[in-house]
C-alpha cells in the first residue's frame, strides 16, 4: 500500500502542482453492428493518464464525438490494466473470457454516458459528462490506465468504420 504524506507539501505548493491534462482517444469499434450489452472497445489504452509511473489524478470530465449521430448510450469502464474484459468487440463481458476476475481487480470506476447527455450537431452527435471526479492511479510501472467501452443504448449501434467514436478525457493530475 502506498503511503500518504499529507505536510509533504503545503496547499500551495500541492495546488501548484496539479495539471488538468485533456487526452483524446479513438473508441476502436468493429466496423460492424454492435449488440445492446455488447462491447465496442476494449482495453483502449489512455497514454500519459498520471504524471508519474504508479501516480494518479482525477478523471474530471468526458466528452464523445459520435460521427454516426446516434449517440450511443455507454458505459465506459476504467481500468489500470489492459487485461480485455472480452476477447473480441461485438460480444458480451466475460463471454469468452476464462478468468474475468483477473480484469475486475484492476477496474477504477465506472462512468455512465447516457442519451441525455448527447447534443444533435446535425452531422454528429457529442456526449459531455462532467462534474465526475473518478479516482485513478496507475499500474506502478506505467502512466496509462485503460478504458472499455459498453453498449447500454438498448438496441445495435451500427459502427460504420473503426474510428467513428472518439472519447476526451479530462484528467486533474496529482
Amino acid at each position: 500500500m502506498a503511503e500518504t504524506i499529507i505536510n509533504q507539501f503545503t496547499e500551495k505548493e500541492r495546488l501548484g502542482k496539479q495539471v488538468l491534462d485533456v487526452i483524446t482517444v479513438t473508441l476502436t469499434t468493429d466496423a460492424e453492428t454492435i449488440g445492446d450489452n455488447k462491447v465496442f472497445a476494449k482495453a483502449i489504452e489512455i497514454p500519459y493518464a498520471t504524471s508519474m509511473n504508479g501516480g494518479s489524478g482525477l478523471i474530471k470530465s468526458i466528452t464523445i464525438l459520435d460521427q454516426t449521430t446516434t449517440g450511443p448510450a455507454m458505459d465506459i469502464v476504467f481500468s489500470s490494466d489492459n487485461t480485455a474484459i472480452t476477447d473480441d468487440e461485438g460480444k458480451a463481458v466475460g463471454e469468452d473470457v476464462a478468468d474475468l476476475d483477473s480484469a475486475l481487480v484492476n477496474m477504477l470506476g465506472v462512468v455512465k454516458i447516457v442519451a441525455g447527455d448527447y447534443t444533435d450537431l446535425a452531422d454528429a452527435s457529442l456526449g459531455s459528462k462532467s462534474n465526475i471526479d473518478l479516482g485513478i492511479q496507475s499500474e506502478s510501472d506505467s502512466k496509462s490506465i485503460y478504458a472499455s467501452a459498453i453498449n447500454r443504448s438498448g438496441g445495435n449501434y451500427v459502427a460504420s468504420a473503426t474510428t467513428v467514436l472518439r472519447m476526451k478525457i479530462t484528467i486533474q493530475k496529482d
